[in-house]
């Protein structure tokens, strides 16, 4: 009699264990990569514009004789400024008109 409680109590506790181990197991499923964001990179520079793509979304912004542009930190001209440069542009007074270029890179 006594072998067959302790024969109960065993398979009680191994069944219980199957069936509550899964719950702690997690998921299985892989988490997503975060997404990578890509920094404005200068594509194209004319005389009097510069072409900046980011996500690969285009734009082209006027520059102007007004328009302050540093390379690396260092005051610098339109003719400084290189495709494949990482670029920060201030906007001016219009929405496709740079007032500040802040470029890094070649």
């Amino acid at each position: 009699m006594k072998k067959s409680r302790f024969f109960s109590f065993v398979v009680s506790v191994l069944l219980g264990m199957v069936l509550v181990i899964p719950a702690f197991a997690g998921s299985k499923k892989k988490a997503a990569p975060p997404p990578v964001h890509q920094p404005p990179v200068i594509s194209s520079v004319t005389a009097n514009s510069v072409t900046v793509t980011e996500d690969k979304v285009s734009s082209t912004l006027a520059i102007t004789a007004f328009t302050e542009i540093n390379v690396n930190g260092r005051r610098a001209t339109i003719t400084d400024l290189k495709p494949g440069m990482t670029v920060s542009i201030t906007l001016g007074a219009g929405a496709n008109l740079a007032s500040r270029i802040n470029a890094t890179g070649k």
